[in-house]
């Protein structure tokens, strides 16, 4: 084999996470690579050359340039890459970070829990206007996002409220740019025009869609469904991978099959379907909440993912997830607002060392030898909780979706 230059893609960090790793921004794929490759590639993210420690008669070294050669990994065309430290994560590690830059929005769901603190006080009261709302400086995104990418991180959820609505979203969208993660803009999808889509640094495109137009719009406001549907379908012109989000809801509980055949006729990368969890605002709306007995046909049979990375072994749900909150509080996951772990100034690593980890032999699931577990991971926590008042018994909800019940 020929010495010679070889670039890593620009889209493709290695990321040293529970096991090496090459991670690419754009698929959002995870190889995991051993210690001889990791050698091979680090020389070469910082050479561009294959390195003189290359055994030029072994033929597993051949066979793995190869390989990376075929699968776009490396390339032989100059690329302008993204300059990363390559430093050991924390175990579990840091993967997914939830930011919430801010919790001004521009509809009033009747399911949000953003604000669940305060929503009981008045019928969507979680609608912040533009004098009291709340939002992460531009300066604290910045440092936490730079933190979460030294951190080994994967993937950053921007949400909000409506994250487009940010004051200084132009900033954090500039910015973002040069960060070797995967950014996904999780929207309701209002605002987004040709002007906005055109300049967009994000990855993919969350959109929620709850239903066909009666059902979504019972949740989300008169006149959000076109405008929602509209805004999928420039989105996926415009070349970003879309994403749909449902929650099952007793309006919509009719509509999932018409809606599967809107879907299949949109490019959709993955569609996720949830069942809602009785906080926030819908403690008001207590009526569209639907039993697990009666949503776990819907999420058998609904729905469709990509290819889930490897989790570290022995956690629970949210093991590599950690949320910021648009007060700078952080919590587990953006459920737990009222119960944070930290603030954002402690900075991200020593807040990630404050997490308290869900162990699933300590889980109600372990003792009674749940043959799902390690597949559901025990579900959502807060769910259970909700439910029956008990953090470490089982979300009903998985239960019945995997067929225990």
């Amino acid at each position: 084999m020929k010495l010679g230059k070889y670039y890593l893609n620009e889209k493709i960090f290695i990321k040293l996470i529970e096991f090496p790793a090459l991670y690419n921004i754009k698929t959002d794929e995870i190889y995991c690579i051993d210690k001889r490759a990791l050698k091979i590639l680090s020389d070469i993210s910082e050479s561009n050359a294959l390195p003189n420690t290359l055994n030029k008669g072994e033929k597993d070294d051949k066979k793995f340039i190869e390989y990376c050669l075929n699968e776009g990994i490396l390339t032989k065309i100059p690329q302008k890459r993204i300059k990363t430290a390559i430093e050991q994560s924390p175990i579990p590690s840091l993967r997914y970070l939830e930011l919430q830059i801010t919790n001004r929005c521009n509809l009033r769901c009747k399911h949000c829990f953003v604000n669940s603190g305060t929503c009981q006080k008045k019928k969507f009261s979680h609608f912040v206007d533009i004098d009291k709302s709340q939002e992460l400086s531009f300066e604290k995104i910045k440092k936490t996002l730079k933190e979460f990418e030294k951190m080994q991180g994967l993937r950053v959820l921007i949400t909000g409220g409506e994250p487009l609505l940010h004051s200084e979203f132009k900033k954090i969208n500039n910015f973002i740019k040069d960060l070797a993660i995967r950014k996904i803009l999780f929207t309701n999808g209002l605002l987004l025009n040709d002007n906005i889509l055109k300049n967009l640094n994000f990855e993919e495109i969350q959109i929620s869609l709850d239903g066909m137009k009666r059902g979504h719009e019972i949740l989300r406001g008169q006149g959000t469904f076109d405008k929602t549907l509209k805004a999928i379908k420039k989105s996926i012109d415009y070349g970003f991978q879309v994403s749909i989000a449902t929650v099952i809801h007793k309006e919509n509980i009719e509509e999932f099959d018409e809606l599967e055949n809107l879907i299949k006729t949109l490019k959709i990368r993955e569609w996720t379907i949830d069942a809602l969890t009785i906080t926030g605002n819908l403690k008001l709306n207590k009526e569209l909440w639907v039993s697990p007995e009666k949503t776990y046909t819907i999420m058998q049979k609904y729905g469709f993912s990509v290819e889930d990375h490897p989790r570290a072994e022995g956690y629970g749900c949210g093991a590599h997830l950690m949320a910021i909150l648009a007060t700078g509080s952080v919590a587990f996951c953006s459920f737990y607002e009222n119960e944070p772990i930290g603030q954002i100034d402690e900075g991200l690593e020593n807040l990630w060392k404050k997490k308290k980890q869900i162990i699933l032999k300590e889980l109600e699931c372990s003792e009674i030898n749940c043959a799902f577990l390690q597949e559901c991971r025990g579900g959502c926590r807060f769910r259970a909780r909700t439910l029956s008042g008990n953090e470490k018994s089982p979300d009903l909800f998985k239960c019945y979706q995997f067929g225990r019940l």
